[in-house]
């Protein structure tokens, strides 16, 4: 059977509205058929999160963010996300929230802990305070002055060097020239000792005969111990 034109571009347009539909689903992240619950977090600053943003759960995507709303707590304003999670990803109390992104510059998304180990599981709807995403600006900020103020230092560094210049080139010469002393004493103290090995090595001899006639002497004495009221004969 031949179709005619307009029914293969009728063809054509289902396929591409079909595809067009899987496609928002996908990005969308709608769940039509998992079971599921919600809970709230509060934030000073989401820091760029939006709706649909992905929810990880200890590292794994288990959910979405579903609503954002400003909102007043304490007499202090605050972000409130509601968070749709799968039923399986289970929150318990200590459980917390952070902002994250995926990457450097990468899409930004919630990430929760699974909470404190065996602490009692949170109801749906239970809230969670958000931990606040670190400022980047600020981050950038600090660097920035960080390193004006390394360069600050730098550069009195070497004006002080600059300004020493003179008292630091006699310093370095006279270390050079004590070095020269210390090598010349020693030069002249193995000189010493080389002339007088001889009678180093007589002294050392007398040293050893000298304590082995008095260890020879404690042994007698040890032995004979009457020798010390020993008394010889007058003539």
């Amino acid at each position: 059977m031949k179709m005619n034109n307009p029914t293969k571009i009728g063809i054509m347009v289902t396929i591409v509205l079909c595809i067009l539909a899987i496609l928002t689903i996908k990005t969308g992240r709608f769940n039509f058929s998992q079971e599921g619950y919600e809970v709230k977090v509060l934030f000073d600053n989401i820091n760029g999160v939006n709706l649909s943003s992905p929810v990880m759960f200890n590292g794994y995507e288990m959910g979405v963010v579903k609503d954002i709303v400003i909102a007043e707590k304490d007499n202090a304003i605050k972000m409130e996300l509601t968070l749709w999670l799968q039923e399986k990803a289970r929150l318990r109390e200590g459980s917390k929230a952070l902002v994250k992104n995926l990457g450097l510059m990468g899409e930004k998304y919630i990430s929760l802990t699974s909470g404190e180990k065996g602490a009692a599981y949170l109801d749906p709807g239970s809230i969670i305070m958000g931990n606040e995403p670190p400022d980047l600006e600020a981050l950038l900020s600090d660097g920035q002055k960080i390193a004006n103020d390394l360069k600050q230092i730098v550069h009195e560094v070497n004006e002080h060097l600059k300004t020493n210049s003179t008292a630091i080139d006699d310093i370095l010469i006279n270390i050079s020239a004590a070095t020269n002393n210390i090598a010349s004493i020693t030069a002249n103290v193995d000189e010493r000792l080389k002339v007088s090995q001889h009678d180093i090595d007589d002294i050392m001899k007398n040293f050893r005969d000298v304590s082995v006639n008095l260890e020879e002497m404690s042994n007698d004495l040890k032995i004979n111990p009457w020798k010390l009221l020993y008394r010889s004969k007058k003539k």
